[in-house]
């Protein structure tokens, strides 16, 4: 078996010397003759199977004496041990358990084994693989039982948890020990230390440093005995879980909340661990940002397991659902669960979801903990950045009169004097930056390739939603004004080096920003001229004639029915409206809504 595996060219020739194919033209047939997974034949390393997927690949062989049915396994597992023909099937399989247990988790020993148990670890129904991710963090938590460290970060609902618990239940075979433990705050931690505790005991009723302990008073106590009972030599193939590891104590960032999650790990260097969190700054091992969902196909899965509706690969409006939605896989859950109690169409559902974003995300509770909700998890990160950095928490709350992807600095250069005092302090480029990371270190926020130069960052179309239904649930007038007239002071001219590109940039924001601007609290003219010219020039010339034409009003209001038409600034958006119409269509298209002096006889 490990000669068909182990090659990157395995030719088959009949015994008439007739060539019938190499190993990848026959996988298929190899695959279903052998039980060995594409994956394995395409040289996958071995280590991403599970002990018990790999014994599974001999059980349609043959072979003339049965000990070979494991010393055949002996190069897939590569570790050694002397053949013993006559000791039996079943003690060579034995034998040679033992010694991939020790290659794999060092020292095998019954007296630190612990039965899998799902307590404490929340449901994961409906979880797509993230194959990725799950070969890395395996790749990464193979050792010879010296201390392994992985660290799940990134936005809050992007499924770090649901990683955590597909990986600890798919790879359960090789720890001797599994826990989860809810570090969010202390009394989720002392919570999860008794939990444990019990496990232990239950297997291990004679440990005197647990026994008589009162699990509602001595949590110190405890807490010191399992660290105690983990450290033990010998007990290095065990795997703890730190969930919701989002209020770390770090340097520079002090709260009365903040958990130290050295306190709570085992003295010992050695044991696997693994800690999600949505902080980029926990640095205690390697770290793994988890993105959202890449491909369709898998928001497709999530949204049809668990709404129970099939046939989605061709629905177009359920493709155009999981487009909206973006690839976060609580996003997808959540529309999930209202699809399957409430039978409406995915084209209803996405009319409700950006009509009534708040109302439809506020009456569904998912999972089997209480705060697995979207408004939840990032009200509570909103809270973090707002007590470490409250221009960044401006920042985020700003965002929502903007569109969601490429804001940059130069958005922000220009404050205006009509602005909050916060303004003036995001126009310096220290301050921005400072702010931005401090979004970043959270998940909010990532570093876009749309363009070069300068650095733009986007968030997620999801939490962008959420910015504008929740963080300004009374919308902001004079926000959304000063939006505009950012967005406006940063058009260039045509004169100007790679204006194109520059216009490109901003046309988002300012289709967002004008989109919901009010009449009672009105850009000034100059801001509509400019924004005027980005459409025209980006060729969209309805968008262009409106700006145009807001400009004039508003410079008609400025001087006066009688002088306007000697006001040079109104000169110039005549000649631009005049040059707009003239070249796509007649000038009385607009009749009803020119200014009353440019419809005069």
């Amino acid at each position: 078996m490990q000669e068909l595996i182990a090659p990157e060219v395995v030719e088959f020739y009949s015994k008439e010397g007739v060539f019938l194919g190499d190993k990848g033209s026959l996988e298929a047939v190899i695959r279903d003759v052998t039980g060995i997974p594409a994956g394995a034949l395409r040289n996958t390393p071995l280590f991403h199977f599970t002990t018990s997927e790999r014994e599974a690949w001999v059980r349609n062989q043959e072979t003339k004496y049965e000990e070979d049915m494991a010393y055949s396994l002996l190069g897939i597992f590569g570790v050694h041990m002397l053949l013993n023909y006559g000791e039996g099937r079943e003690q060579a399989q034995r034998r040679l358990r033992e010694e991939v247990q020790k290659s794999v988790k060092g020292t095998y020993d019954n007296n630190f084994l612990i039965s899998f148990s799902l307590s404490g670890v929340p449901e994961t129904p409906n979880f797509v693989a993230r194959d990725g991710e799950v070969a890395e963090m395996r790749r990464m938590l193979c050792s010879d039982g010296s201390r392994c460290t992985v660290v799940l970060h990134g936005l809050g609902g992007i499924g770090k948890t649901q990683l955590a618990a597909t990986y600890i239940k798919r790879y359960r075979d090789e720890h001797s020990a599994i826990f989860w433990v809810n570090i969010k705050d202390k009394a989720s931690i002392q919570q999860s230390f008794a939990r444990i505790a019990t496990q232990i005991l239950e297997q291990n009723p004679n440990i005197d440093s647990l026994k008589g302990l009162n699990q509602q008073q001595d949590h110190t106590k405890i807490i010191q005995a399992v660290k105690a009972w983990l450290s033990l030599p010998g007990n290095t193939r065990w795997l703890i879980v730190y969930d919701n590891y989002d209020d770390p104590k770090l340097p520079g960032r002090v709260t009365d909340t903040a958990v130290d999650i050295h306190q709570f790990l085992p003295t010992a260097f050695q044991g696997s661990i693994i800690v999600t969190t949505r902080l980029s700054q926990v640095e205690i091992g390697h770290q793994i940002r988890i993105e959202k969902l890449k491909s369709d196909c898998e928001s497709l899965q999530i949204l049809s397991k668990a709404s129970g509706r099939n046939g989605l690969q061709d629905d177009c409006d359920a493709k155009e659902l999981v487009r909206e939605l973006d690839g976060l896989p609580l996003a997808l859950a959540t529309a999930a669960a209202y699809l399957k109690r409430v039978p409406i169409s995915f084209r209803d559902y996405l009319r409700h979801y950006r009509e009534s974003w708040a109302k439809l995300k506020g009456i569904l509770h998912l999972g089997s903990y209480a705060d697995r909700t979207l408004c939840s998890k990032w009200q509570l990160s909103y809270e973090h950045v707002q007590a470490q950095n409250p221009l960044a928490a401006h920042l985020l709350r700003w965002w929502a009169y903007f569109n969601n992807e490429d804001i940059c600095y130069d958005l922000f250069r220009a404050s205006s004097e009509d602005g909050p005092a916060w303004m003036g302090q995001l126009s310096e480029e220290l301050n921005f930056n400072d702010a931005m990371g401090v979004l970043h270190d959270y998940g909010l926020v990532e570093p876009t390739t749309m363009f070069q130069e300068p650095q733009g960052y986007s968030i997620h179309s999801c939490l962008h939603s959420w910015t504008i239904h929740i963080l300004n649930e009374e919308w902001d007038s004079c926000l959304n004004k000063l939006a505009v007239e950012s967005v406006a002071s940063q058009v260039p001219s045509r004169e100007e080096a790679e204006y194109w590109l520059l216009q490109k940039r901003l046309i988002s924001h300012a289709i967002r920003s004008c989109s919901t601007v009010q009449e009672s609290n009105c850009p000034t003219d100059r801001a509509f001229h400019s924004l005027g010219n980005l459409y025209a020039d980006q060729g969209k010339l309805g968008e262009a004639e409106k700006m145009y034409l807001r400009a004039l009003h508003g410079r008609e209001r400025a001087v006066g029915l009688e002088d306007v038409t000697t006001y040079r600034p109104a000169i110039n958006t005549l000649e631009n409206l005049g040059s707009l119409l003239f070249g796509s269509g007649p000038f009385d298209s607009s009749a009803a809504i020119l200014p009353t002096w440019l419809r005069r006889p």
